[in-house]
């Protein structure tokens, strides 16, 4: 059960006000079904000077300065600067076995020493053209500008995901749109995603409690940088005026753990890389197939493994110190179910021929056990031949990578039906009561400013769409005109109730496999068909959760809405651009991308969405969920889903107050959402730390937490940040080899040889 904190009211905050506090404080989102989305009923909005999440109290000043200048010539030309050069690091790096992602916490602390000695040198003098004037250099570098910067920057920081798709069908199956054609595939899909965004606004950014928690570090490291301190900060030195930590400032702890962080990930990232994952049941025998496939964290189940590395901890997740324990503790636990129980009982009883394969991997194969020939099954405009696939072989995967579709479908379900169990009510009175319902300090603050007139949004919605459907009709996607509305419909269905679980969890679920298996019940076959349709589906949903999560930080550190929204777009247009030029030099250049012959350019993520594209386009659901399919009950787990959430729901208004109110079933599916590819070592460990801090930490030190908790996660990650960048370029990028020793030696890092072999 998650611990809560016991809050006193604070000044002027009457006793119920205090106890709307406490049931926030206690991280159960549940609670707000009897008030709504911002707890309409119980919270005072005029009586309170401050967030009733204490998570963003600690985070977030409840303060604004509206003269603070903002979109001004050094936000613009820094935040364009950073997003060409981020867009084109990470797309270069994307397609290699080991991606190296420059993340926005990278810019957020680049650009400030940047913004610093432009607002030095740059001239004071103001320039004047008709009614309007401007100046390079309007005063001290400011944190909005800052925040601005970081923003139109991370539209960058993630590669656009429609670049897998154009990858896929150029390698896979030899279409190509011509880089005008691409270029449409993928901003349309990112611009429509915006749009949507926009519409979200009242239900994902506006309530207080859609936190999105991963906004709560960047905010963090904003206030330290700046020398702001939250009221929650200031009341945490003040407890703490008689300890050694009050000798040390937000700041320089953070530079103390950023120093140390850096020097530390020398060690897992050039040095000592077993540190990044110890599987030391292996050790017992390396020979062993079943106790490698349990004890490996890299290939197998990951018992009793675990990591000494911040890196792999954050690989594929946000960071623990940002997410409440109840989240961890319910991801943990459908963990446990998925990976450690249903995993190894389909495998070990050769459920879907599982121990024919090795346990864990993404590849497909044929009944031969050898991997999947998909050029023996098509022809030669790349739909199922259907009397070849008959002569060759089914489609066959590991029983890992079956489960792990099954989670997926499962979550969708709980998903589905948790939204309107516990939240269709607060969403049909934000419908209908959209301007009178109460707001808390931040809401309030922005008022000062002008917001984006819904139209803007809807407006670039219809562009996006028109674009989209000339891309749909004139280029060879091989979909019907009709196909892109329901790809649309359906991202609109999604994006809300996906939006509710990323605003509380931070964890950003996906309907790729629901898009993939509509479009593959309705055109089997069609393979290029099936993988523009997951770009509409997929795509915009999750271009669209990216953007309303910068909405909500520009929310927090009060940039003004319309400026917001052209540095938004801005970002997105210049960022897919140069995502697209640059993957097409990389085809274009590196012989044999993407395969193995072209190592390190494997194209691991790409590789993905390719087994994807192969199990739904090519062979499709009705083959691969046929009767006598080894794969026939997988579709149930999307029905079990979206079911077990009911009695659950009822059980919780029985007993309100009980330990039931912190059961939350999506985020219970979603335990093993990064798998694949994210190594098994990963997800313990991440709980482990996560329930330490916002556990125990928050409630026996709770001073310190409030003062350094977000400071140490920024600072872990800065550290880290640097130094991949630092060693890539000045050691990797030049070939200069460390000296090979037992815990940098292949032999010894892949502590679990026979894992990757199939079962005895």
């Amino acid at each position: 059960m998650a611990v809560t904190d016991q809050t006193t009211p604070r000044d002027g905050q009457s006793e119920k006000d205090a106890e709307v506090t406490r049931s926030f404080e206690g991280s159960s989102l549940y609670e707000q079904e009897k008030g709504g989305l911002d707890k309409k009923p119980s919270f005072n909005s005029e009586l309170s000077d401050d967030s009733p999440i204490e998570e963003v109290r600690a985070a977030v000043p409840p303060t604004d300065d509206a003269s603070l200048p903002t979109a001004t010539f050094r936000a613009w030309s820094l935040g364009i600067l950073f997003t060409l050069a981020v867009s084109f690091v990470n797309q270069f790096f994307w397609f290699r076995a080991q991606p190296l992602t420059i993340g926005v916490l990278v810019v957020e602390l680049l650009s400030f020493p940047l913004g610093k000695f432009m607002a030095r040198v740059l001239p004071t003098k103001v320039f004047r053209f008709w009614r309007w004037s401007f100046t390079l250099n309007p005063g001290p570098f400011n944190i909005k500008e800052h925040a601005l910067i970081s923003i139109i920057a991370s539209s960058a920081a993630t590669t656009a995901m429609g670049i897998d798709i154009i990858v896929i069908q150029r390698l896979y199956f030899n279409v190509y749109f011509g880089f005008g054609g691409a270029l449409l595939l993928v901003l349309s899909s990112q611009i429509m995603g915006y749009g949507f965004a926009g519409l979200l606004r009242r239900f994902l950014v506006t309530p207080s409690s859609m936190i999105w928690p991963v906004n709560l570090v960047t905010c963090t490291v904003f206030n330290t940088l700046h020398q702001r301190s939250t009221k929650a900060v200031d009341e945490a030195a003040a407890v703490e005026a008689n300890s050694k930590w009050a000798k040390i400032s937000r700041e320089r702890f953070f530079l103390f753990v950023a120093v140390a962080s850096f020097t530390y990930y020398w060690l897992p990232g050039l040095m000592f890389p077993l540190l990044t994952s110890i599987s030391w049941l292996c050790w017992i025998s390396r020979d062993n197939i079943t106790l490698n496939q349990v004890g490996s964290g890299l290939k197998g189940m990951g018992i009793a493994a675990f990591t000494l590395d911040w890196n792999t901890i954050v690989a594929f997740l946000p960071t623990p110190l940002s997410i409440p324990v109840w989240t961890h503790l319910n991801m943990l636990a459908g963990f446990v179910t998925f990976i450690w129980v249903l995993v190894p009982a389909f495998y070990w009883t050769n459920t879907y021929n599982g121990k024919k394969f090795p346990f864990y991997n993404t590849k497909l194969y044929d009944k031969y056990g050898d991997e999947y020939n998909t050029s023996r099954v098509l022809y030669a405009n790349n739909t199922l031949n259907i009397q070849a696939y008959n002569e060759y072989s089914p489609v066959y995967q590991t029983a890992f990578f079956a489960i792990c579709y099954g989670q997926g479908l499962a979550a969708l379900g709980a998903i589905i039906s948790h939204t309107g169990l516990y939240h269709g009510k607060d969403i049909w009175r934000r419908l209908r009561n959209v301007r009178s319902l109460p707001m808390d300090i931040h809401a309030r603050l922005m008022q000062s400013y002008r917001e984006v007139p819904d139209w803007w949004y809807f407006a670039l919605l219809v562009i996006a769409f028109a674009v989209s459907m000339v891309t749909v009709c004139v280029f060879p996607t091989d979909l019907p005109w009709w196909g892109l509305v329901l790809a649309v419909v359906m991202a609109a269905g999604f994006v809300l109730p996906l939006g509710l679980v990323m605003a509380i969890t931070s964890q950003n679920p996906s309907i790729s496999m629901i898009t993939e298996w509509v479009m593959g019940a309705i055109l089997p076959g069609r393979p290029v068909a099936n993988l523009v349709f997951k770009n509409y589906g997929t795509v915009t949903v999750q271009q669209a959760l990216a953007l309303v999560q910068d909405l909500k930080l520009g929310h927090y550190m009060k940039i003004p809405p319309r400026e917001l929204f052209v540095f938004q777009v801005v970002g997105t247009i210049l960022a897919g651009i140069v995502n697209l030029a640059t993957s097409q030099y990389l085809l274009t250049n590196i012989d044999n991308i993407c395969t193995d012959k072209a190592y390190p350019w494997t194209c691991p993520n790409a590789g993905i969405w390719g087994a994807g594209s192969i199990i739904w386009g090519v062979v499709g659901p009705r083959k691969y969920f046929a009767p006598d399919s080894i794969y026939h009950s997988i579709p149930y787990f999307l029905l079990i889903g979206f079911l077990i959430p009911i009695p659950v729901y009822f059980l919780y208004r029985w007993k309100p107050n009980s330990w039931l109110k912190y059961i939350h079933l999506p985020v219970f599916m979603l335990g093993p959402l990064p798998y694949p590819p994210a190594p098994t070592v990963e997800l313990p460990c991440w709980v482990a730390v996560g329930v330490f801090f916002n556990g125990y930490i928050k409630r026996y030190h709770n001073a310190w937490w409030r003062r350094f908790n977000y400071v140490l996660s920024a600072g872990l990650d800065s550290g880290i940040a640097i130094a991949a960048i630092v060693i890539f370029f000045a050691i990797q990028n030049n070939n200069i080899s460390f000296p090979t020793w037992w815990g940098n030696n292949p032999d010894s890092i892949d502590q679990c040889p026979s894992a990757i072999k199939a079962a005895p």
